[in-house]
């Protein structure tokens, strides 16, 4: 009992004083036991206490109910999504900005109409109407079906079916090989991507507020 007590109060680096779920005992880059409202339990890994009785439990308890194989098969889905959104949400909030700065002088180097003309200056987004608009609906469709491709060849990984090494959001892909170049790099890869996932957001909101 002691020794559980102990795994189950570990403590976490996010606030002061906070303790970390026994769940996220694990070793992840980034990792400072931060789930206050237990988001884990929401990964669809059809554990036992997804269904029955538990399903009507509040996520906390169901967490606690889990076999120790479900709750780390929940937090390897969860890091899986979570860096594949960090990527996603990198590249957004570089484009986002830089696509604003060079549709006009790209639009005139071409000769083509610029986009901008027609959203007020700003980034064609979902929010003034004109995402789908020209050149940039037709990327965004081949960018939809790549990401669609990837996640068919991925999906083992995100079901928990790869060997127990596997490391998630690792898909082979470093031809610069910056992973070598710095041991702290998947952490600073995650909280950069965190930080993109708010920037993103709130990209997101000025444009519908504003």
């Amino acid at each position: 009992p002691r020794m559980a007590e102990a795994k189950a109060m570990r403590k976490a680096d996010w606030f002061p004083g906070a303790v970390a779920p026994s769940y996220l005992n694990v070793d992840l880059a980034g990792n400072v036991g931060f789930d206050p409202l237990c988001m884990v339990a929401l990964a669809p890994t059809g554990a036992s206490v997804d269904s029955g009785p538990w399903a009507s439990q509040e996520r906390k308890t169901r967490m606690v109910m889990a076999t120790e194989y479900e709750a780390h098969k929940k937090v390897m889905w969860m890091r899986e999504a979570e860096i594949k959104h960090s990527r996603l949400a990198m590249m957004a909030a570089a484009g986002w900005p830089i696509s604003e700065l060079l549709d006009r002088p790209l639009s005139k180097l071409l000769g083509l109409p610029t986009v901008l003309d027609q959203t007020a200056g700003r980034a064609p987004s979902l929010f003034n109407g004109h995402l789908f608009d020209g050149v940039q609906g037709v990327f965004l469709g081949l960018v939809m079906l790549a990401t669609a491709a990837l996640e068919l060849n991925t999906l083992d990984n995100v079901e928990g079916l790869t060997p127990t090494g596997y490391v998630p959001g690792d898909v082979g892909f470093d031809p610069a090989n910056l992973r070598d170049k710095r041991k702290d790099m998947p952490t600073a890869e995650i909280k950069h991507g965190r930080l993109a996932m708010l920037a993103v957001t709130g990209f997101a909101v000025q444009e519908f507020v504003w």
